[in-house]
């Protein structure tokens, strides 16, 4: 029987969004995808602009947590993307520093005749997600506390992937000690079921969730503590009632410092753990 591990829950909802996935951008056009499931790197994101981290240290937060992920409501795919044109943007030679101004001079006056990017940027709506987070090393309570401190007022605005995306309810972080990610969320619940007064305004939302009638989901990391085993290794395992499936994500973040105090957004791969979240999680515990 594992023991009680000290672990930092938060709500994640969204009318609309857009989780970044691996695209293939060419010389005149780019298509910026989605995913459905939110990656770790919008995790780690989001605590770090509650935390005021900037992206220079997004690599060191994401060592220093474990994340798991539970689906309440898959978001939809917008059917229809949307469509941008940007200007393309012209470093000023021999220079360390210089404003977005001066990086679009040339397209604004007609020097640059190169034409714009074409950018075409998915999204989806509507989606309800409950994390779990624990802390890889042993000082982690201090960090998860500092963690629920920000999230309850962050320094930065969180939004769902993109600035555009605003987040539907406020994060309501709570630290709670559990055997590992099933118990703590079965325990921290949805928000309709944690704040009653709630449950007039997210009656809608409460509607559709049963109206589509989903298997709730787990998603969480391999080294999670007091998390389902994941068997042997390759694509499919059962532990314990779990059916378990290996999962590799390019979302795991690894920024790269640029000349002249820039950062190259950088993703090296990762696996995640997929299963269906138990009915009964409130009862049966974790394996």
């Amino acid at each position: 029987m594992t023991s009680a591990i000290p672990q930092l829950c938060f709500t994640l909802a969204a009318p609309y969004g857009a989780w970044g996935a691996a695209s293939q951008p060419s010389a005149t056009t780019a298509w910026k995808a989605t995913e459905l499931d939110p990656p770790k790197s919008a995790i780690v994101g989001l605590l770090a602009a509650a935390l005021g981290v900037e992206r220079s240290g997004l690599a060191s937060l994401a060592a220093s947590v474990r994340v798991a992920v539970r689906t309440g409501l898959r978001p939809e795919r917008d059917l229809r993307p949307d469509y941008h044109t940007i200007s393309r943007a012209r470093r000023p030679a021999d220079r360390d520093r210089w404003s977005r101004f001066e990086e679009l001079r040339p397209a604004l006056s007609g020097r640059d005749t190169s034409g714009s990017l074409l950018s075409t940027r998915e999204y989806w709506s509507c989606g309800l997600w409950s994390v779990a987070v624990a802390a890889a090393a042993a000082e982690g309570d201090t960090l998860l506390e500092r963690m629920a401190a920000a999230l309850r007022t962050p320094r930065w605005p969180l939004y769902a992937g993109r600035k555009a995306c605003t987040l539907g309810l406020p994060p309501d972080p709570e630290c709670l000690d559990a055997p590992g990610p099933v118990a703590a969320l079965a325990a921290y619940r949805w928000p309709w079921e944690r704040h009653a007064a709630l449950m007039p305004v997210l009656a809608p939302l409460v509607a559709l969730k049963r109206e589509r009638a989903e298997v709730e989901t787990l998603a969480w990391d391999p080294d999670y503590p007091g998390s389902p085993s994941s068997g042997e290794s390759g694509v499919t395992a059962s532990d314990g009632g779990w059916v378990v499936r290996r999962v590799w994500r390019r979302d795991q973040p690894d920024p790269l410092p640029l000349p002249g105090g820039r950062i190259q957004q950088r993703f090296q791969e990762r696996t995640e753990l997929r299963s269906a979240f138990p009915s009964r999680a409130t009862e049966t515990g974790d394996t």
